[in-house]
């Protein structure tokens, strides 16, 4: 399990850009394995610089784009806290107590980076990613984030926007970032992962069955 920050980067404006690709469990959107999640800035089309997420996340679309000068900053979570209900731990509970296979299977330890901001959605932050990873290496990604989207944010502004907080229109035309291709699992792989989460989850409704009715 790890999340791999690729080198500091910027744009072709000089505007920062923060890429990671780190490894998830089964319960990610595609599966186990690698995902590729990128952070940078594009102006809408009245100019205004967004803060651009993308990437596929388990809440909210592969890429979401809100006000920079509205981000409030980030926030470390866990996936137990935002994507399970309180009548689905008690189950899996349950599932995961009968093998050491389907308890590794059926346990969420996926961390979440979340985005939070101040605006009509403000109670509803950006999910940015949801990593199989340790927590220094969470606390290293927020650290980066924090650096590169909320220290030097008022530098950015002052330096170089307009009033508005528009793209100036005396500088050349906006070059919009592109992000890195996103990693890929082998369908082989997939399929193998899928096969064994059917298989752990059918021993646990047969170890379930057996101890309710045996």
């Amino acid at each position: 399990m790890a999340i791999r920050l690729d080198p500091e980067t910027v744009d072709a404006q000089g505007l920062p850009v923060v890429s990671w690709e780190e490894d998830r469990n089964a319960f990610a959107p595609e599966g186990f394995g690698p995902a590729r999640v990128t952070c940078f800035l594009r102006p809408d089309a009245a100019g205004v610089l967004q803060f651009v997420a993308a990437g596929s996340a388990r809440q909210g679309e592969f890429e979401e784009a809100r006000s920079w000068e509205l981000l409030l900053g980030f926030e470390r979570s866990s996936a137990e806290q935002h994507y399970h209900s309180a009548a689905d731990r008690p189950i899996l509970d349950v599932l995961a107590g009968k093998s050491k296979a389907a308890r590794l299977l059926l346990t969420d330890g996926a961390q979440v980076m979340l985005a939070n901001f101040r605006d009509e959605c403000a109670s509803l932050p950006t999910h940015l990613n949801c990593a199989d990873a340790s927590p220094v290496e969470v606390a290293t990604l927020h650290n980066r984030l924090h650096r590169e989207f909320i220290v030097k944010r008022d530098a950015v502004f002052r330096e170089i926007l307009d009033e508005g907080l528009a793209w100036p229109k005396t500088k050349p035309p906006f070059v919009a970032y592109e992000p890195p291709a996103h990693a890929t699992v082998s369908q082989r792989l997939i399929r193998l992962v899928d096969l064994s989460i059917i298989t752990a989850l059918g021993l646990g409704f047969w170890g379930l069955y057996r101890l309710l009715y045996g």
